[in-house]
């Protein structure tokens, strides 16, 4: 399958002759993909699948974890620890190589995550995460009434600690997708119901400033 460049700045990233390879299919809902450099194999998870898979080019799909509390985004940290965003306990949960297990956030002021859905980590240790209610709904975790009158985007020290809310209240219906710019600079959030992305300006303490409109209509 042939790209479609819509934009030129895609030729500084990927060859216009490149060409889209399907490796994998029969999946339900493929989301969190995350390479895996030293192992050579794709991390991803399917959630309605309750099941996290791997793909390489060696030895194609194996599931790695069933159930999966309907993970959702992984990344990993500095340490090589897999971080991991759980719907069915709107959990954030450190997975270290040994197989040992650490839940990193679960509330905030006393009321339980609706359901950590994205995760990035910072040069310097600390973690965001985005905290939408779609682990709340059929099929993508386990249905049940909000505990937050609200839906955001939360940061967590690289030392610990408890969840420190970094976006206001009303800024995000719904918050999934979020990345740095390669400088760290800039975060990029996107907002899944309202279909735009807003941009934020990274200050050296970690907080999110300056937050304006980047793109919508997507």
């Amino acid at each position: 399958m042939a790209i479609n460049v819509k934009s030129e700045s895609l030729t500084e990233l990927i060859d216009r002759d490149a060409q889209v390879e399907r490796v994998a299919t029969g999946f339900t809902f493929t989301e969190g993909p995350i390479w895996n450099k030293e192992g050579a194999f794709l991390l991803f998870s399917d959630m309605p699948g309750d099941v996290r898979r791997r793909w390489s080019e060696r030895d194609g799909v194996e599931e790695v974890m069933r159930p999966s509390n309907k993970c959702n985004g992984m990344v990993y940290d500095a340490e090589g620890n897999l971080l991991v965003c759980e719907h069915v306990t709107s959990s954030l949960v450190r997975e270290r190589p040994d197989g040992t297990r650490e839940t990193l956030a679960t509330h905030y002021r006393g009321k339980y995550l609706n359901s950590p859905n994205d995760v990035i980590t910072r040069s310097d240790g600390t973690i965001y995460f985005s905290d939408p209610s779609f682990g709340r709904m059929p099929g993508f975790g386990v249905e049940r009434e909000q505990d937050l009158p609200f839906r955001g985007v939360y940061r967590l020290a690289a030392a610990g600690g408890a969840p420190e809310l970094v976006v206001g209240e009303d800024e995000f219906d719904q918050p999934n997708g979020l990345c740095f710019s390669p400088d760290e600079s800039l975060m990029y959030i996107n907002d899944t119901l309202r279909a735009l992305i807003r941009v934020y300006d990274v200050s050296a303490d970690g907080r999110l400033l300056n937050g304006r409109l980047f793109f919508d209509h997507i």
